[in-house]
């Protein structure tokens, strides 16, 4: 297993709260995220902290070149004591995506600040790498997009 990190950040026109709150909301990913064809929601559960995590499966679509892949995973989400919105995506073979997406107060609007760890087997690791850091900037340059309009 190989285990690789980035963070990114983008500044947002609109408070902190609006933008946690759209990200909160699971089903407002298809919207930004340039791989999601799908999102269903799978249930609720209570962490040992008494925080409320979403379980969801996810379904992404990715070119390889002149093909077309789709693959299914499993994602838990959560907002953390501080306000941070936390996920843990799952994926085959032996994938782990960690993301906590930070909402810090900037003007009159939000710096959001994502750092994100990957663990995946060494093969796959540059692939899921780039894949993960290339999907995320669209990701953050779409949500921009989509709050400021």
């Amino acid at each position: 297993m190989t285990q690789a990190s980035f963070e990114q950040d983008v500044f947002i026109e609109v408070p902190p709260e609006t933008v946690r709150a759209f990200l909160a909301a699971l089903t407002n990913h298809s919207k930004i995220h340039p791989l999601i064809i799908a999102i269903e929601v799978l249930g609720t559960s209570s962490s040992p902290e008494g925080i409320e995590v979403g379980h969801y499966k996810i379904r992404d679509r990715m070119r390889l070149g002149p093909f077309t892949m789709t693959f299914t995973y499993r994602t838990n989400q959560w907002l953390d004591v501080q306000g941070n919105w936390v996920s843990e995506a799952y994926q085959f073979p032996r994938i782990m995506l960690r993301n906590t997406t930070h909402f810090l107060p900037e003007g009159s609007g939000t710096r959001l600040k994502e750092e994100i760890r990957i663990d995946t087997p060494r093969l796959l690791a540059r692939f899921v790498y780039r894949q993960a850091f290339d999907s995320h900037r669209q990701m953050l340059h779409n949500l921009k997009k989509q709050l400021e309009a």
